[in-house]
């Protein structure tokens, strides 16, 4: 029987050493959720988990010189992803949540003007000077500034450039680690040969 847990705990770990590495910054850098600030780290562990395997169950089919560029090309693709992901990312942040300077962890999702209620948008008229998002929660009711659509649309906004931000980079690591790893992998043997001769 094949040992399937020890093989889906060591993904775990790497996954999990992955997150946790440079001071825990791709937790840290997480948005904030009013649902719960557990699932956007969990949903893309998952998502990060799925690709380390798929990855690893590619590496392993045929170790060679040529399929370890392939590695190489594949990983700087995902590089140069993550390249613009890493600015998309904090801007979305700095658009739909606030205040901006409290920590990431203490700030509120917030969405955009098109999503103002009525109410908001008459005190947006009416007091133009007080029409930041901390100013119109202060003086308006609870729930009364921007619509649930608004809220959750920018909750998926926000997931989604975190999500493609989280794994891009780890699928240039996981693609640039199968470059290295595999090309330390002995070949396959050839066939044997024919002790009779021609």
């Amino acid at each position: 029987m094949k040992d399937y847990k020890s093989a889906l705990a060591s993904f775990i770990e790497i996954v999990t050493f992955l997150l946790a590495a440079f001071g825990g910054f791709l937790k840290q850098i997480a948005p904030p959720s009013q649902v719960g600030a557990s699932f956007p780290v969990g949903i893309v562990s998952f998502l990060m988990l799925i690709i380390l395997m798929l990855f690893s169950a590619v590496g392993r089919i045929a170790p060679s010189d040529k399929v370890r560029k392939r590695w190489i090309a594949v990983g700087m693709v995902f590089f140069l992803l993550a390249l613009p992901a890493s600015f998309i990312y904090p801007n979305a942040l700095s658009k739909y949540t606030y205040p901006s300077d409290a920590k990431l962890e203490d700030r509120k999702i917030c969405a955009s003007d098109n999503y103002l209620t009525d109410d908001a948008r008459a005190f947006k008229t009416a007091h133009p000077e007080d029409a930041t998002a901390q100013g119109l929660e202060r003086n308006l009711p609870k729930g009364d500034v921007w619509t649930p659509q608004g809220i959750t649309k920018a909750q998926q906004l926000l997931l989604a450039a975190y999500a493609i931000l989280v794994l891009t980079i780890s699928s240039a690591i996981f693609c640039l680690l199968e470059a290295t790893l595999g090309s330390k992998t002995p070949a396959a043997p050839g066939p044997p040969a024919n002790p009779g001769g021609d």
